[in-house]
C-alpha cells in the first residue's frame, strides 16, 4: 500500500505545482477558481484511503486536536452570530485548508525516491527558465507584464520562493546546491516585493552561518547572528515597512479617505480582540475573505465601511494581511497559532543536532516565510500556501522518521508527539 501511496502523492504534488501555483493564475482567469479546493480535496482523499487501509485506523492525535479546535470555533461563530452560515462554513474550509494538507501529507508517511526528485528539480530549472523572461520583460518595458501571467507580482515572488524550496529539498544540499537556491529565489526579485528581498536576505545568510561548525543551541553567537538577520532582514523592507506601517497608517498626516486597508486592519483588530475576549469574533467576521463576501457587520460598527478596498462594494483589500485575521480567534487562537509553529521550529532544532541539516533548516525557512509574509498577505489560506504546507508536512514526515532512526522511538517520546 505504502508504494500506492508514495506513487499517488508525487502525482499530486506536481499536479499541484503545475496548476495549482504556476499557471493557477491563468486558470484563474479563465473563470475557475477551485484547483487549490480540488488539491485539497485529493489530499484527504489520499489521507483517508491511507488511513482506512491501515489495520488500526490510526489517526494523528495533533490532527484530531486541530479539528476539534476549527469544529469548537466554528459552532462558536455559529452560536455568536459572527455572519451567515454560508459566511461562516466558506471560512472555515479556507481557515482549515492549510492545515488539513499539512498534518495529511505528515500522516501519509511518503518518500520521494531519487528519480521522483530528479523530475522534480527538472520540472523547477524548466518553470524559472520560464519566469526569468517574464521578469526580464516587466524589468526593461514594464507594462503588467508579470500581471498577465500570475495575476500580481507577489505571486512571481512566492511561486520563486516555492520553486527554490523544492529544488533544494530535492538535492544533496552542497555548497552548490544552496548556491542555486538562492539563484532561484532571486528570480524573485523581478517582482519587486520587499517581503522577497528580506527572505532572500535571511535565506542566504542561514545557509552561509549554520554550516558544519554551527551548533543548534541558545549562546550569546547565535543570538547575536539572529538580531542581525532579523535587523538585515528589516532593512532591506524598510520602505515598505515604513509605507505599510507608519507614514501610510494612522498618524501619517494623510487624509482619512487616504489610509491604508492594511493599516486599518492592524489598527481596528486591537479593539476586537480586547471586545471579544477570549476566544474572538469568529469566522467571516474580520480580515477574510468571506468576511468580505458575506460583509461582516463588523466594518460598519467601526467605521471601516468608508474606507478604501474595505467597502462592501469594493472588499478587494479585505484579505490583504493575514495576522489581523487571528481577531477571529481572539487571544486563545493567537497562542494556539504561535504554539504550532513555535513546535515545528523546536523540533526543526532538534533535528539538526542530530544530522538532519537540510530538513532543519528547510523547516525553519518556512516558517519565517509564513511569518514575513502573514504580515501583509493570506498566502498561508491560498493556493501556494497550500503546496507550501504539502512540503512542509514532506519535511516534518521525513524529520520523524529520521530522529526515530537517530535516538529510537522510545528514547526521546516528546520528540515524536505529532506522532501520538
Amino acid at each position: 500500500m505504502q508504494d500506492y501511496i508514495n506513487k499517488s502523492f508525487f502525482a499530486l504534488l506536481v499536479f499541484t505545482l503545475i496548476f495549482g501555483v504556476m499557471f493557477y493564475d491563468m486558470i484563474d482567469r479563465l473563470g475557475f477558481s477551485y484547483v487549490d479546493e480540488i488539491c485539497a480535496l485529493l489530499i484527504f482523499g489520499l489521507f483517508g484511503y491511507h488511513t482506512s487501509q491501515s489495520r488500526t485506523w490510526a489517526f494523528n492525535r495533533g490532527f484530531l486536536f486541530v479539528i476539534g479546535v476549527f469544529v469548537f470555533y466554528f459552532i462558536y461563530s455559529l452560536l455568536i452570530g459572527s455572519n451567515s452560515v454560508q459566511g461562516i462554513a466558506m471560512d472555515f474550509l479556507i481557515q482549515i485548508k492549510p492545515y488539513i494538507a499539512f498534518f495529511c501529507i505528515y500522516s501519509l508517511r511518503t518518500k520521494l525516491t531519487e528519480n521522483q526528485k530528479s523530475i522534480l528539480r527538472n520540472l523547477v530549472v524548466l518553470f524559472t527558465l520560464y519566469m526569468i523572461p517574464i521578469g526580464l520583460a516587466e524589468a526593461v518595458y514594464g507594462g503588467h507584464i508579470i500581471q498577465a501571467f500570475f495575476g500580481h507580482e507577489s505571486r512571481l515572488a512566492t511561486s520563486a520562493t516555492i520553486l527554490a524550496m523544492i529544488y533544494l529539498y530535492c538535492s544533496d544540499f552542497t555548497s552548490k546546491d544552496k548556491f542555486v537556491y538562492v539563484c532561484i529565489l532571486a528570480v524573485g526579485l523581478f517582482s519587486g516585493r520587499s517581503k522577497l528581498f528580506g527572505f532572500l536576505a535571511l535565506s542566504t545568510l542561514m545557509l552561509i552561518y549554520m554550516n558544519r561548525s554551527f551548533r543548534m543551541r541558545f549562546d550569546l553567537r547565535n543570538t547575536f547572528f539572529l538580531l542581525m538577520a532579523l535587523a538585515a532582514t528589516a532593512y532591506v523592507a524598510k520602505d515598505k515597512i515604513e509605507l505599510y506601517f507608519i507614514t501610510g497608517g494612522f498618524g501619517g498626516g494623510r487624509s482619512e479617505e487616504d489610509l491604508y486597508a492594511r493599516m486599518a486592519l492592524y489598527y481596528f483588530s486591537i479593539p476586537i480582540f480586547l471586545q471579544y475576549i477570549p476566544f474572538g469574533s469568529g469566522f467571516a467576521s474580520y480580515g477574510t475573505y468571506a468576511s468580505g463576501v458575506y460583509y461582516s457587520k463588523l466594518y460598519n460598527r467601526f467605521g471601516m465601511d468608508h474606507l478604501y478596498g474595505l467597502t462592501e462594494s469594493n472588499p478587494n483589500f479585505v484579505a490583504d494581511t493575514y495576522y489581523p485575521v487571528l481577531a477571529q480567534f481572539g487571544f486563545v487562537g493567537v497562542a494556539l497559532f504561535f504554539s504550532f509553529w513555535i513546535y515545528l521550529g523546536s523540533q526543526a532544532m532538534k533535528a539538526y543536532r542530530v544530522g538532519m541539516k537540510k530538513e532543519s533548516i528547510l523547516v525553519l525557512l518556512i516558517v519565517f516565510f509564513f511569518a514575513i509574509e502573514s504580515t501583509s498577505d493570506a498566502t498561508i489560506t491560498h493556493n501556494r500556501g497550500l503546496f507550501i504546507m504539502m512540503l512542509l508536512g514532506l519535511l516534518m514526515s521525513d524529520i520523524r522518521s529520521g530522529m526515530q532512526v537517530a535516538t529510537g522511538p522510545n528514547r526521546y517520546p516528546e520528540r515524536n508527539r505529532l506522532n501520538e
